[in-house]
């Protein structure tokens, strides 16, 4: 696997300052309540933005178990297997690596990683015309068991970004399997979105309601 975790240095040093003067208001990370990740794992489940993490809020399949002080981060342990969902949103670009840091026990330990985040549809690079949705998925070079989130390989000059970046990352440092999966939406307020709705069975969390998540995505870039 190549072009993982790549750096991106501002072209100024007028943009350097920016970065530094943003992390001086930065709070301390850390779990509300004292939290050891089990020494064995089914899977791990990172849902990033506020599409996803408020999609998750309203699901009967898990339980919420913790949250981390400082950031909307919140840890759910699936009901009926060994399993665990971290929804992330709301965080500074400069967070990335530290959010990483607190959840690496749960990611180190689980058999499978499975990252997704949604994006505007407008930040997907490709020559080719497209519809309401693309979903495309980065994964390790050692290759997932799981083919439910078997998608088209996200093709370059596109990057995957933020924590889902950091846990395929960790996971192909430690030659772990893992894969990252990027929803490209039109229009993030409709989550009835075929392409979206059917990705969500995959993982047995689809509801049929109306209640409607978060409006507003998050995109940070991971360095």
């Amino acid at each position: 696997m190549t072009t993982f975790g790549e750096i991106a240095e501002p072209g100024s040093r007028n943009l350097w300052e920016d970065w530094d003067d943003s992390s001086q208001d930065l709070v301390k990370l850390q779990w509300q309540n004292s939290l050891e990740a089990p020494k064995e794992i089914d899977d791990v489940i990172i849902f990033e933005g506020r599409y996803l993490s408020d999609y998750i809020k309203h699901q009967s399949q898990c339980s919420l178990v913790n949250t981390v002080s400082g950031a909307s981060i919140n840890l759910y342990k699936l009901n009926n297997c060994n399993g665990y969902i971290c929804t992330v949103r709301d965080y500074s670009i400069v967070q990335s690596s530290k959010i990483i840091e607190l959840l690496k026990d749960y990611l180190l330990h689980s058999r499978e990683v499975i990252a997704v985040q949604t994006k505007p549809l407008s930040d997907y690079n490709t020559t080719a015309p497209v519809l309401d949705c693309v979903i495309r998925s980065v994964s390790t070079t050692k290759l997932p068991n799981n083919s439910r989130f078997t998608y088209p390989k996200l093709e370059q000059p596109n990057i995957i970004s933020g924590v889902a970046a950091g846990a395929i990352s960790l996971r192909e440092h430690m030659d772990l399997t893992g894969t990252a999966i990027v929803c490209y939406i039109e229009h993030p307020e409709d989550y009835q979105i075929e392409k979206v709705k059917k990705l969500l069975e995959k993982f047995n969390l689809y509801r049929n309601d109306k209640a409607m998540p978060g409006t507003l995505l998050n995109s940070n870039l991971y360095i």
